[in-house]
């Protein structure tokens, strides 16, 4: 229950839906709210990293490497190649992470698929906050969900189009050939 105010006042993210504010002004809005060592766990969560004692961000990086591993499997298979040597170590097992990884590999669109796979990531971080509604979890929590909703958001059509345009042309020139 130690931060009832900011995890009260954070707006409801709704999964699909473009997000108020992006991470980068959400980590500056907790400067000075967050004590050091939890703007600390705040800072190691977004960037991937370990933050000794703080169990929201040891969950999290099992459960999301359980899924990426999920992943590399699924892809393994389908491509007829071993996967262990591109599996990572990860404590812990949680079946409904499995079964999500294995639902989205059953989606046939590369978008749907990905879609899902951030949609189980979604429940896994409200999942983790769970019991702590008020607290450090409940702010670690709204980080992932504002990340995901950000990501989502930028992705625009014009934008992937033109960059694979610009991938494409790149690919000819190096080749020497015109797309």
């Amino acid at each position: 229950m130690k931060y009832t105010y900011l995890a009260a006042s954070l707006p409801t993210l709704v999964f699909g839906a473009p997000p108020p504010f992006g991470v980068a002004e959400f980590r500056a809005k907790c400067e000075g709210v967050l004590s050091r060592a939890d703007l600390a766990a705040l800072d190691a969560l977004l960037a991937g990293a370990p933050a000794p004692g703080v169990g929201f961000v040891a969950e999290w990086q099992a459960r999301e490497t359980q899924l990426r591993n999920g992943v590399v499997r699924a892809r393994a298979a389908h491509l007829g190649v071993e996967a262990r040597p591109y599996l990572r170590d990860h404590a812990g097992w949680d079946m409904t992470v499995a079964k999500a990884v294995t639902d989205a590999f059953a989606k046939p669109n590369p978008l749907d698929r990905e879609q899902e796979l951030d949609r189980c990531r979604w429940r896994m971080a409200e999942d983790l906050a769970r019991f702590e509604p008020f607290g450090l979890a409940a702010v670690l929590a709204f980080a992932v969900k504002l990340g995901i909703a950000e990501r989502w958001a930028g992705l625009v059509e014009d934008a992937g189009v033109k960059r694979v345009e610009d991938f494409v042309g790149a690919a000819g020139a190096e080749s020497g050939t015109k797309p």
